[in-house]
C-alpha cells in the first residue's frame, strides 16, 4: 500500500496512538458533544508551528488537544489532511467551509483551505450555502473561492434572488452581486430594486447609518429613477 494509505490507516485505526484530539461543539440545551480522534504526536507536531508549540513546548499538556467551535466533520478533514496532505472528497461540503477556514487560520495551514475549495468545484452546491461562502471569500480575499462562488451566483440567479442568505451579505459583497446581475441583465431592473429595498429594510440602512449608507447610496446610483424618503429608504422608482 502507498505511504498515504498507510498514514490514513494509522489515523483511522489509532494504532500506537499517543494522544487524542477532541472536537468539541455545543449540542444545545447546555449539553456538549464531542468526537474523539486517537492521534500521533509526531504527525500533529510536524504539521504546523502552532501544533508543535501546543504539543511539544507546552509542559502542562495532558495529551488531549481540544478544538472548540467547529464541526466534527471539519476536524476530521483537518486531521486527515495532516496525515495524508490531501482533503478527502467524502466529507467535503460547502456548509462547513467556514469551519475549514477557521482551522486553516488557527493552525496557519492555508493549503488546507485551498485544497478544500478545489474539491468543492466538483461537488453540489446547496443554494443556502452559496452566499455565506461568497461572503467569507469576499471578506478574506480568497480569490479562487470568490470566483467559484460568483460563477454559481450568476448561473443560479433566478433561484438565488429570493434566497434569504443574500440579506446577510456584507454590503461590499452585496454590491458586487448587484453589479454583476445588473450588467448581465439576468433579471428585470424592477426585481433588482425590490431586492435593494428588502436588503435596505432587513439591515436598517438609513441616512443616519454613516458607516454603511454612503456605500449603499453607490448601489442606488446605478438606478437614477430611485427616490428616497426622509430617512433615506427607497420610496419610489
Amino acid at each position: 500500500s502507498s505511504s498515504k494509505e498507510r498514514r490514513l490507516e494509522y489515523f483511522r485505526s489509532g494504532t500506537n496512538a499517543d494522544c487524542e484530539v477532541h472536537a468539541v461543539s455545543d449540542g444545545g440545551a447546555g449539553s456538549v458533544c464531542y468526537k474523539k480522534f486517537r492521534c500521533h504526536r509526531i504527525f500533529l507536531a510536524t504539521a504546523s508551528e502552532k501544533l508543535e508549540k501546543d504539543i511539544f513546548q507546552n509542559k502542562q499538556w495532558n495529551g488531549i488537544l481540544l478544538i472548540n467551535g467547529v464541526s466534527k466533520e471539519s476536524v476530521e478533514i483537518f486531521l486527515e489532511y495532516i496525515y495524508t496532505f490531501e482533503v478527502s472528497p467524502r466529507l467535503v461540503d460547502l456548509k462547513i467551509i467556514g469551519d475549514i477556514f477557521v482551522l486553516a487560520c488557527a493552525y496557519n495551514m492555508p493549503e488546507l483551505m485551498s485544497q478544500f475549495s478545489e474539491q468543492m468545484k466538483s461537488k453540489d452546491w446547496p443554494l443556502d450555502s452559496i452566499f455565506p461562502a461568497f461572503d467569507l471569500a469576499f471578506r478574506h480575499n480568497i480569490i479562487d473561492l470568490e470566483e467559484a462562488c460568483l460563477k454559481k451566483i450568476l448561473e443560479n440567479a433566478a433561484d438565488l434572488k429570493s434566497e434569504a442568505t443574500i440579506m446577510k451579505l456584507q454590503i461590499y459583497a452585496f454590491n458586487y452581486v448587484i453589479q454583476h446581475w445588473k450588467s448581465m441583465e439576468i433579471m428585470a431592473q424592477s426585481e433588482i430594486i425590490h431586492l435593494l429595498q428588502a436588503y435596505q429594510k432587513h439591515n436598517d440602512i438609513r441616512f443616519s447609518k454613516a458607516d454603511v449608507f454612503p456605500h449603499f447610496s453607490k448601489i442606488i446610483n446605478y438606478f437614477p429613477s430611485i427616490l428616497l424618503d426622509a430617512d433615506g429608504f427607497i420610496h419610489k422608482y
